[in-house]
């Protein structure tokens, strides 16, 4: 039995020889021919960028390229890589050694021919051009993320570049205004070499702000750091500061990594290669999440000092822009009056803008249209109002104004344009129950003037008079007579019609007249309507499932009560207005809240939970009215 077991354990060691034997003879020979070449990822790129170098030899087993200096261009080494094939009954090897090439400036470039010793000579590689333009991303950096990089190497803190993966939030500004749209990027690095999945978009994390809706396909790139290549998400979007004060706010996403597990110690140093690393190697899955440092982040209340009556909320740079259509009108008549408000900012508050003076105009409610033009935040609002000239005599459109913080100035300012020239044509021609009267005029003039016009009455045929029988012994037959007009029943029965017209119109225009003498009764109505369409769009929300249909709604519903009940626009309406008037312990603080969170992207709620804190803001909002 021993013996059986020695001869198996002998035969085990001749068949591990022969195979270590066999790979040697088949490297061997594959070393007569030796071929290298070089190539880059790329032949075109930016400055602030960095491409691959790769040096292929191909016939051996290791070796040692001379990298020239080349003028403008720096060169990293990232390794090499081994690889074996076994085509038509014979063995080949290749060994690729790898390097990162940045560029210092714009210009042509020529890697020069790199010489690659073997034990059986020297071999040249082909001469390889490079061509580098200027920076692309040089416009989409902040001034402090391009400060202190150099060539798109991003400056981290120190223990950044031993991490496998990370995240940076790179906000335009750490102080803003209360509503002010504030552009942030966010970028998180995966190490070269990294598998990631991605588990779910960035997610604020903190009090005080909402983050603007990401997109779900981010921008990849490369960059280094501190010489270590990285693959580079990056997503544009924006912050929103919805209470005041200093917050603490980070970032985190969800993420599972493949990280490579290493293989145990070599059979034989023959297989010391990382070429059986990538054969023989695993990955293990690992979920992860990473988060980005914490910031503190300033929101500032808008002055009260010299904020105009018309001011809804708008922070940013617009600028104004209005025309109307048509110009040369008949008297009543409407007019398209279409105001464009361009710029960069929050447009979720800006309302359209308002006539300097709207005597002798009836004006009806606009309609508006937002079209999103590059960044978060850019992009162009446009009204279309109608409005009816009251009075023939107006000759033109008045002024529109319109009126925004600046936050770079810190004051209000206030858009104007200039009024629009109209021309009003014809006059309301005679009705037809003025004719009689005018006819009446023209007959008492001649009359005056001792000529009287004659006119012709057209012939209508009518029955002729009765008259006096002829006497007769008998009686003849009776003969009907004219009844008036006031006797007949369909004339009564008009009369009654008409009178009841008359008091249901005097008793119409009483109420219209009470209602408009009475702001309570006319807020009461208007609260009462607006309350009933939000509470239907809730119940369809509530009923298709969609959380943030709900939230908005209820949003929207408070902001509508409060602004009818305290006499201000109701978009103007912040969650820094309710926080300062209502109590702190009200459900509609929670929802509004909420709601802001959902308009940006935050998470979201339970539907078990919208349907609670919905019912909870109706009977609320039931009690305002």
């Amino acid at each position: 039995m021993m013996s059986r077991n020695y001869f198996s354990e002998k035969r085990v060691r001749v068949l591990g020889l022969l195979f270590v034997l066999i790979f040697s003879l088949a490297a061997s020979a594959a070393q007569a021919a030796v071929q290298v070449s070089a190539k880059v990822s790329a032949p075109e790129f930016p400055v602030d960028r960095a491409v691959m170098f790769t040096i292929t030899a191909t016939g051996v087993r290791s070796f040692q390229p001379q990298i020239p200096e080349v003028d403008g261009l720096v060169f990293h080494k990232r390794g090499q890589s081994s690889s074996m094939e076994y085509v038509n009954g014979s063995y080949s090897t290749s060994v690729s050694a790898m390097y990162i090439v940045e560029a210092m400036r714009e210009g042509d470039f020529v890697i020069p021919a790199i010489p690659v010793v073997t034990t059986d000579g020297t071999v040249m590689t082909a001469p390889v051009a490079v061509k580098v333009t200027g920076s692309k991303a040089a416009a989409t950096l902040s001034p402090r993320q391009s400060a202190g990089t150099a060539s798109g190497t991003a400056r981290l803190r120190s223990g950044d570049a031993a991490r496998v993966a990370f995240m940076r939030v790179i906000p335009a500004r750490e102080k803003s205004y209360s509503g002010e749209i504030i552009p942030v990027q966010i970028k998180v690095y995966f190490r070269d070499g990294i598998k990631a999945n991605l588990n779910s978009l960035p997610q604020l994390q903190g009090d005080g702000f909402v983050l603007q809706q990401l997109e779900r396909e981010p921008a990849q790139s490369r960059e280094l750091v501190n010489n270590i290549p990285y693959t580079v998400l990056t997503w544009d979007s924006a912050l929103s500061g919805v209470k005041e004060g200093v917050h603490k706010i980070s970032l985190e996403i969800e993420a599972t990594l493949l990280l490579r597990q290493q293989r145990r110690q070599p059979l034989h140093p023959f297989m010391d290669d990382s070429f059986f690393d990538s054969f023989f190697g695993s990955y293990q899955e690992k979920d992860v999440k990473i988060a980005s440092p914490i910031l503190d982040m300033t929101v500032l209340s808008l002055p009260d000092k010299g904020k105009p009556d018309n001011f809804s909320g708008a922070i940013g740079s617009f600028s104004l822009d209005v025309s109307a259509r048509p110009l040369e009108i008949a008297q009543g008549d409407p007019v398209t009056l279409v105001m464009t408000v361009s710029g960069k900012g929050n447009f979720d508050r800006v309302r359209a803008p308002q006539l300097s003076d709207s005597t002798g105009w009836k004006t009806y409610t606009p309609s508006s249209e937002f079209l999103k033009d590059g960044a978060a935040g850019s992009g162009k609002k446009v009204f279309e109002q109608a409005l009816v000239a009251k009075d023939p005599a107006l000759q033109a459109i008045p002024s529109v104004n319109f009126s925004y913080f600046d936050p770079q100035a810190g004051s209000y300012k206030t858009l104007s344009s200039a009024p629009i020239p109209l021309h009003i044509t014809g006059n309301a021609a005679p009705s037809a129950q003025s004719a009689p009267a005018m006819i009446s005029g023209q007959q008492q003039k001649g009359a005056d003037s001792g000529q009287v016009e004659k006119k012709e009455s057209p012939a209508v045929s009518s029955p002729p008079l009765a008259t006096l029988a002829p006497l007769k012994s008998e009686a003849g037959g009776r003969t009907q007579g004219l009844v008036p007009l006031y006797e007949r029943s369909w004339f009564q029965i008009l009369g009654v019609l008409v009178l009841i017209a008359l008091l249901a119109a005097m008793i119409f225009k009483l109420r219209t007249a009470r209602f408009a003498a009475n702001p309570a009764l006319q807020r009461r109505q208007a609260m009462k309507h607006l309350l009933a369409l939000r509470f239907a769009e809730i119940d369809k929300g509530l009923a298709e499932g969609d959380i943030r249909a709900v939230l908005l709604a209820s949003r929207r519903a408070i902001q509508e009560q409060y602004g009818l009940l305290w006499g201000t626009e109701s978009g103007a309406i912040t969650c820094a207005d309710l926080e300062r008037k209502i109590p702190a312990d009200s459900v509609l603080l929670t929802v509004f809240r909420a709601a802001d969170e959902s308009a940006y992207g935050g998470r979201m709620m339970s539907s078990e939970k919208v349907k609670s804190l919905a019912d909870a803001v109706k009977k609320e909002l039931e009690g305002l009215s």
